[in-house]
């Protein structure tokens, strides 16, 4: 298969020899294995008859009628893969990668996707470098009937709406759980899923309780796991009365949401609640007084009840490492950056929309004031065996994951959430100096692997002077 980048022209029809609408040099056709003056066009879900014009010029430049671009809705200007099949005499342009948000765009010029915009900024120019349109979608852009959607794409230093076929990927980027759970959308996704054979990764978010199940099944991440529950009154009492410290978490919840942190003490139980703006507390002197409070707060919600470890904390604060796994250009777990969260000292969380702030992992070990501790490989090296175990034994096509690791004060190293939603937002990044953070170039190297890409190390190679999540 013929592989080269290449970039996209419209010319007007009279620059075409009759019954023509496609051009292109000899150099490229060579690169490119392609003989044949007829040939099918692919372009994401759209599919045109490509009628060659070879010309002259050495340049890697295909030039296209309108009316063939108009078929494929391929934008003008772009700069994309060009791979073409001798077997199947087909020429595909791409990939198209759709980025699904629901994120509400605004009219702001600077940041229509508010926290998001940067990131998806960073995946449109580094789509662009690695010959793949991105183009970012919320669910209503997506029109399965006209096998079109009308997403955003960053065309000179600017967003501008366009139609595009349906993608070749999809990156599911919706953080709000009530949206990725609506019918109409899983309708859509399950039929771009199962008719158009279309990849969709980082499908769903994840139930903690199915995660400590699936994982308590694999004696290399077992003994990693806190002692877990589902959320029923009696557990709780019985727990209550074994452990000192307790952690009551939404079996669906993210961004440190809903957490309770109950303490119990010699005639007296603390109980503590992660709000907006800092942490609620109050005291108790019996049991029974706890539990009404507990299960008046939770309702009918799913939770979890979690052993409470004595976790190293920095400077008196909470402190737990996210470490971001990604699938590579292999197809493979491998790491590609670790921070360590710090708390605010109103917090019991250290999330970061909690009012925590990271710092570079390695150094935070150091500091730490532990006899015995495990190095920054340590973590990296357990948060691999856990990624892997997870894509084993989990359903669903997973590509990120964000690994919350803490260590407990004999320096065990200690699973405590995996988010398959991973933020993006520019307070998640240490090392903002770099033009594309690491994981955004991960992500492009693992569309290449789904499109069967391979293109050569050379044409990637990253400057490593520094890191950015």
């Amino acid at each position: 298969m013929g592989l080269s980048k290449v970039q996209i022209q419209l010319q007007p029809e009279r620059h075409f020899p009759p019954s023509t609408n496609l051009s292109l040099g000899h150099t490229l056709a060579k690169k490119l294995g392609i003989h044949d003056h007829s040939m099918m066009i692919k372009f994401g879900s759209s599919v045109g008859t490509a009628s060659l014009w070879f010309t002259n010029q050495k340049n890697h430049i295909l030039q296209c009628s309108p009316q063939l671009a108009e078929q494929l809705l391929i934008p003008p200007y772009s700069s994309m893969y060009a791979r073409f099949d001798n077997r199947s005499i087909r020429l595909r342009i791409g990939p198209l990668l759709g980025i699904l948000i629901d994120t509400k765009v605004t009219d702001q010029t600077k940041t229509p996707f508010g926290p998001m915009t940067n990131f998806l900024e960073e995946c449109s120019k580094a789509g662009r470098k690695h010959g793949i349109q991105v183009a970012v979608l919320s669910p209503n852009a997506l029109n399965i009937e006209k096998r079109q959607m009308q997403p955003w794409i960053y065309q000179e230093n600017k967003w501008m709406k366009a139609i595009l076929p349906l993608p070749d990927v999809i990156y599911n980027r919706i953080t709000s759980r009530r949206v990725e759970a609506k019918k109409d959308l899983q309708k859509k996704l399950n039929i771009l899923r199962s008719f158009y054979r279309i990849p969709i990764f980082n499908e769903t978010f994840l139930d903690k309780l199915q995660v400590h199940r699936l994982l308590s099944t694999d004696p290399k991440t077992a003994h990693m796991l806190p002692e877990t529950y589902i959320f029923h009154k009696q557990q709780l009492k019985k727990m209550l009365s074994q452990y000192p410290i307790l952690y009551l978490k939404p079996t669906n919840g993210s961004l440190g949401k809903g957490i309770i942190r109950l303490v119990r003490k010699p005639y007296q139980i603390f109980y503590q609640s992660s709000i907006a703006n800092g942490t609620i507390t109050l005291k108790f002197r019996t049991m029974a007084e706890c539990l009404k409070a507990v299960t008046e707060r939770i309702g009918r919600q799913s939770y979890i009840i979690q052993r409470g470890l004595n976790l190293a904390t920095f400077g008196g604060r909470q402190l737990d490492f996210r470490v971001l796994a990604q699938k590579n250009r292999w197809g493979t777990w491998s790491i590609t950056s670790m921070v360590a969260r710090i708390a605010n000292h109103q917090h019991i969380v250290s999330n970061l929309a909690r009012g925590g702030t990271i710092r570079k992992a390695s150094d935070v070990i150091n500091e730490l004031n532990l006899s015995k501790k495990p190095t920054s490989q340590e973590l990296r090296s357990t948060a691999l065996t856990i990624a892997q175990s997870f894509d084993r034994l989990a359903e669903g096509h997973f590509a990120e994951l964000g690994i919350d690791l803490a260590l407990d004060k004999r320096g065990k190293i200690w699973l405590i959430e995996i988010n398959s939603k991973p933020s993006k937002t520019d307070d998640s990044v240490i090392n903002p100096t770099l033009s594309t953070r690491p994981s955004v170039t991960r992500l492009m190297n693992y569309i290449h692997f789904l499109m069967g890409i391979r293109p050569s190390i050379s044409q990637h190679t990253q400057s490593r002077k520094g890191r950015k999540r």
